[in-house]
């Protein structure tokens, strides 16, 4: 199974890729239209950074799902609020007063609930994937034993970094083609549905996967 987070961007990459062939065959034609043979580069870097844009949505919108399904079981049980924050700064038997946890600027007569929105990701969302491997850490998910992301770590890596030099350094991207542009949303959807697949195993309404 997978998210359905990650079945919409499979959708969306499937679209991307019949543009891309479509203006790749044009460009190629015996008599291609003049707007898209003359801006075949523009296109085809318009279509890689798409391609990575998609990607970075992608890894924003299954994260946000996640923290939506660990906040139903948590206001589910109701667990107390300074119980865990109790446990977490806990250390000696000195710092374990009870009157400095009940601090009043600390201290909640609350239940406990995630309160980070998806606005909170923004500035943590990259598709450089070593920066997406530190925020899933904070998921409690250690991809530096998922074998699959490991092994398509340093390609994805590259298509980042083409793009990054695009956008900020005038890249002209003349080593760049359309077929390029196709096998990067091969390799991309690859790649993401080893990231989904640490993500769906923890998802426990079901109703979020396909």
């Amino acid at each position: 199974m997978v998210t359905k987070v990650f079945k919409n961007f499979e959708n969306i990459l499937d679209d991307l890729k019949v543009t891309v062939t479509s203006c790749n065959e044009i460009i190629i034609s015996d008599s291609p239209l003049n707007f898209v043979y003359e801006n075949s580069n523009f296109l085809t870097k318009s279509f890689l950074i798409s391609l990575c844009g998609y990607l970075e949505t992608y890894i924003k919108d299954v994260l946000e799902l996640l923290i939506n399904d660990y906040n139903e079981r948590i206001s589910a049980e109701k667990y107390p609020y300074n119980l865990i924050r109790w446990s977490i700064e806990n250390k000696d038997k000195n710092d374990s007063k009870i009157q400095a946890l009940l601090d009043k600027k600390k201290g909640r007569y609350e239940d406990l609930e995630i309160k980070i929105k998806k606005k909170d990701l923004d500035p943590f969302i990259s598709g450089n994937p070593f920066r997406t491997r530190e925020l899933f850490t904070m998921f409690g998910i250690d991809l530096n034993n998922v074998d699959a992301f490991n092994n398509r770590k340093d390609i994805i890596n590259q298509i980042i970094v083409k793009r990054n030099n695009i956008l900020h350094h005038n890249d002209e991207a003349s080593n760049l083609s359309n077929l390029d542009v196709i096998l990067y949303i091969t390799e991309i959807r690859d790649y993401c549905i080893q990231l989904d697949s640490q993500i769906e195993q923890r998802i426990t309404n079901r109703q979020q996967c396909v």
